[in-house]
């Protein structure tokens, strides 16, 4: 047992002895051993997640006032600008050179093609600290450091987004044009590449282990009984050894490999299918023979070869992040968010969704004996880590702390709250949870709210740790109130406390 398990458990365990009496003579809707857990959570916020007091409730809002003052957090954390001079639809933040003691942040713009790929310097002044480097694509949302040195980001663009390898991103001071997404074709191809091999769909979900053996979703919602996003898998044809940061894209190892589609069922299996997404699966080689599959241009439309070859869908499948502490004991886990769907946002009276979204975790386990060796030599286990709620609904980003194994999860969903009364807004929030302890179960042991958006017109996107777990940026996208021409509000909370 993990020693942050261990604390987490005598905390919980001498609490709930100590509050057993107070809580068995309670009456009413918040005596319920439910409720004594949730209040156990936020009384001991300061062990278990580093600060104090979580939010009980989401912010109210409207807010147009200072983007500093635009996030409601938990006590003892603190907020601060790092930039207004990104674009205000800043998406997903990678950190450059190192997670330690980064000098530059990367960022995606989700709602713009000019520019597609910001440089933040962090020792200039926020309001002048942002480079562009790439233009061109649409909707790019997702972006990584590679452990080979380069920048990866790629488009939340359907069935035809695409996935780009920038090299030496710091050195560029030209803006990159991307000038035919389709062909793929850039400005500077020594500098920027499309890698078709990965495939195209709707990205905006990574995992990227060291030898570039990559796992991604597609982010496409069920319709009309047809599956909702894959999740796949991409194995270099020639994996990264090490050796420090490559020095020309063709020495990555995203420039040639096989692409593979989940489906979730043992081997040899028949019970697969809708119903069927979590438990032990496949992974299935996508058939390039299929029709439609390979365009004109020589993409991969990963879409075709999901319908074709049916491999399993799940609800919107968006940000996902490795797990550190599993990593640091040689499991590979990687968990993601399914987003889901809400017509309002929790509590609502006229709620129609109800689909609240979910947090999924994969698992790559070694093949046994009795089971005869897998494509990729691994067996994907899929489980449910975390269920969402009316308080807690359509996640978007996800992030783990470094150091603790707890994971960040940020919503994305609509803010008016119909109540009896009328209508209020209330933001969308941002929410830590736990690991999952030594109990019988495999979700997590609990969340608190530690973040909640006083804007409600913006959401909170791309929380990022840094390397000490101690702080985070984060992008309040869509504000566009501190000034003028677009700029954005990329912010650093500060102030978490790593045990």
């Amino acid at each position: 047992m993990k020693r942050s398990f261990i604390r987490t458990f005598a905390i919980i365990g001498s609490v709930a002895v100590a509050g057993l009496a107070v809580r068995t003579a309670a009456e009413g809707p918040e005596g319920d051993f439910g409720s004594f857990v949730a209040a156990q959570l936020r009384a001991h916020s300061g062990e278990l997640f580093g600060f104090s007091h979580p939010l009980e409730k989401s912010a109210l809002g409207p807010f147009d006032g200072p983007s500093t003052q635009a996030l409601e957090v938990a006590q003892g954390l603190t907020v601060s600008l790092v930039s207004s001079a990104v674009e205000a639809a800043g998406d997903q933040i990678a950190l450059w050179p190192d997670d330690d003691n980064p000098t530059h942040l990367f960022v995606c713009d989700e709602e713009t093609s000019f520019p597609a790929v910001q440089r933040i310097d962090l020792s200039g002044p926020p309001n002048a600290n942002a480079t562009t480097i790439v233009t061109g694509l649409v909707s790019c949302d997702p972006v990584r450091r590679t452990p080979w040195g380069t920048i990866i980001v790629a488009e939340e663009a359907g069935a035809t987004g695409g996935f780009y390898e920038i090299l030496d991103p710091a050195g560029i001071t030209t803006p990159i044009n991307v000038t035919d997404r389709a062909a793929g074709t850039t400005s500077d191809p020594t500098h920027l590449v499309k890698r078709k091999a990965v495939g195209s769909l709707s990205f905006e979900s990574f995992a990227i282990r060291a030898d570039g053996t990559m796992i991604f979703g597609d982010e496409l919602a069920p319709s009309g009984g047809n599956a909702g996003g894959g999740i796949y898998k991409f194995v270099p044809e020639f994996p990264y050894s090490g050796g420090g940061p490559i020095t020309f894209l063709n020495q990555s190892p995203f420039a040639s490999g096989t692409v593979y589609g989940l489906r979730v069922a043992a081997a040899g299996s028949s019970n697969w299918g809708q119903g069927a997404e979590i438990g032990k699966g496949q992974w299935r080689q996508v058939d390039l023979t299929g029709a439609g599959v390979v365009d004109a241009n020589g993409n991969v439309i990963l879409r075709v070869a999901q319908t074709l070859q049916r491999f399993t869908g799940y609800y919107r499948p968006e940000d996902m992040d490795i797990d550190p502490i599993a990593a640091a004991n040689g499991v590979f886990r990687a968990c993601w968010a399914n987003t889901g769907r809400l017509s309002h946002a929790g509590g609502s009276i006229v709620e129609n969704g109800a689909v609240y979204g979910e947090i999924m975790c994969l698992v790559e386990e070694p093949p046994s004996a009795a089971v005869p060796a897998p494509p990729t030599g691994t067996i994907p286990h899929v489980t449910r880590f975390i269920a969402g709620s009316q308080e807690a609904g359509m996640f978007d980003n996800v992030a783990f702390q470094p150091h603790t194994g707890n994971l960040v999860v940020l919503e994305d969903g609509p803010t008016s709250i119909v109540t009896p009364n009328g209508t209020e807004l209330r933001g969308n929030d941002l929410w830590i949870c736990l690991p999952d302890g030594a109990d019988d179960d495999v979700q997590s042991d609990g969340c608190v709210r530690f973040a909640s958006l006083r804007d409600t017109s913006a959401e909170p996107s791309g929380f990022i740790f840094l390397g000490s777990g101690e702080s985070a940026f984060v992008h309040l996208q869509h504000r566009d109130v501190d000034n003028t021409n677009h700029r954005g509000s990329l912010m650093k909370i500060s102030g978490f406390k790593v045990k």
